[in-house]
């Protein structure tokens, strides 16, 4: 059956979903403003994580030595190596001298023709704790093939061999991979000739000397020291040389001295953080007077407690925070006088240490805060599952009052049908009886 107006003039397709529409108008609203709710809500969670987040790293980097204990290193002059000092390392001054660097130990064979070959046998590597034999066979005995066979045996330890072509030949090089005299090459053969000639110390026909081996030597304030590597990391605690040019005779004063530039940028940087987190907390709580509306998570006793903890943790530290040059403004937010916290740490080295170091300190009561807050089953992960949760909710009930309105639609259309033909069946009669009374009166 067509569903245009026919008897009752009303359509009732368009009749149903108008009334529908305004069934449903009231529910869509009440689920609009659910939905920006949920959705307010959800942007100031990973608002305030994103703050804490901040401010709980910035309190970590304080935390840790390198921050509360940090050090420079200065030269008198041009000096033939480079140091880095860890925190903690013992300040003071020190007297320098690099004699000389270490080498790597270095062979080469005579020269040859690339298709010499040297009969078989066995080669003895050993360099350092290293030691190998490697065997050769015939129809493998070319220079490629014997530098191949000690690659292979040594597997990256000990010795690397190459080869060299020079204006004499080929040469066979042996490299050991580690510096100083105890990693020193040495190569003997037994078997063919040719072989054990090419290995032998004979300087016309066997071996020689590309670079010796040799330790590296340092001295520092009269002390002497060895080494097999240019990097030394315990000659003094907490400070790593790397000897970079022998300079015999001159002696560099090394000064280590507590790096105060890099106290106060850690510094500086939690008090960035930590008044950041509170203009957070006090944009994501406030109300505003004028449209008579709060932000997202005004009056949330989360967030309440929060701020409560922060300053309080903060505030008990009163005295501490001023010895530092930071002080505490009635809003809770921290100012940093650089000049006086450099005074301060002058006096007192140690001071960001026993502020946020380990123990019982600032740094420690606020690094606990922070990580129950932040921790997988911590309060703003709660938050967050609770929003999810909601709106799940609220797909489901949009999903359900779709199907309420579709059923509700269908059956007004069914109903307006059902009209719409005993009006139309109504007014058929209606002009049958017409009929008949305008017939029976013309007979008549």
């Amino acid at each position: 059956m067509a569903l245009g107006a026919v008897g009752s003039g009303l359509d009732p397709a368009t009749t149903a979903v108008q009334l529908v529409a305004a069934e449903r108008m009231v529910a869509d609203q009440r689920h609009a403003t659910t939905e920006t709710k949920i959705k307010a809500e959800v942007s100031a969670v990973a608002s305030l994580r994103s703050a804490m987040t901040a401010l709980q790293s910035a309190v970590r980097t304080l935390s840790t030595p390198a921050s509360g204990q940090p050090r420079s290193i200065g030269m008198s002059a041009p000096s033939g190596f480079t140091a880095t000092a860890a925190s903690g390392a013992p300040v003071g001054q020190y007297q320098v001298e690099v004699k000389q660097l270490a080498t790597a130990h270095k062979l080469a064979s005579a020269g040859h023709a690339p298709d010499a070959r040297f009969g078989a046998g066995t080669l003895s590597i050993s360099a350092g704790e290293h030691s190998f034999d490697v065997e050769i066979v015939d129809g493998k005995d070319t220079l490629a093939d014997i530098r191949d066979a000690i690659n292979a045996k040594a597997a990256g330890k000990g010795v690397q061999a190459s080869l060299v072509n020079g204006d004499g030949g080929t040469r066979l090089v042996l490299t050991a991979l580690d510096g100083g005299t105890a990693n020193a090459v040495s190569v003997t053969a037994t078997g063919a000739t040719g072989l054990t000639a090419l290995v032998s110390a004979d300087p016309q026909t066997g071996t020689t000397t590309l670079i010796p081996a040799q330790d590296a030597q340092i001295v520092v304030d009269g002390i002497a020291r060895t080494s097999a590597s240019n990097t030394i990391t315990d000659l003094l605690p907490g400070i790593s040389f790397t000897l970079t040019e022998a300079k015999p005779g001159t002696t560099v004063q090394m000064d280590v001295a507590i790096d105060a530039e890099a106290q106060l940028t850690a510094v500086k940087t939690f008090v960035e953080k930590y008044n950041a987190a509170l203009s957070t907390i006090t944009s994501l709580t406030s109300y505003n007077e004028v449209t008579k509306t709060g932000a997202a998570l005004n009056g949330d006793s989360m967030v309440r407690g929060l701020t409560r903890q922060l300053r309080d943790m903060v505030g008990s530290e009163v005295t501490m925070l001023k010895d530092m040059g930071i002080e505490i403004a009635k809003d809770g937010k921290l100012t940093l006088k650089e000049d006086d916290f450099k005074v301060a740490v002058a006096a007192d080295p140690a001071l960001v240490t026993k502020a946020f170091g380990t123990g019982d300190t600032l740094g420690t009561k606020l690094g606990k805060q922070m990580t129950d807050l932040l921790a997988f089953d911590g309060p703003l992960k709660t938050r967050d599952e609770t929003l999810t949760q909601r709106t799940r909710q609220l797909t489901q009930q949009r999903e359900a009052l779709d199907r309420r309105m579709s059923l509700a639609e269908a059956r007004y259309k069914a109903q307006f049908v059902a009209l719409d033909a005993m009006v139309t069946q109504l007014q058929s009669t209606s002009n049958f009886l017409a009929q008949q009374l305008a017939t029976s009166k013309s007979s008549s």
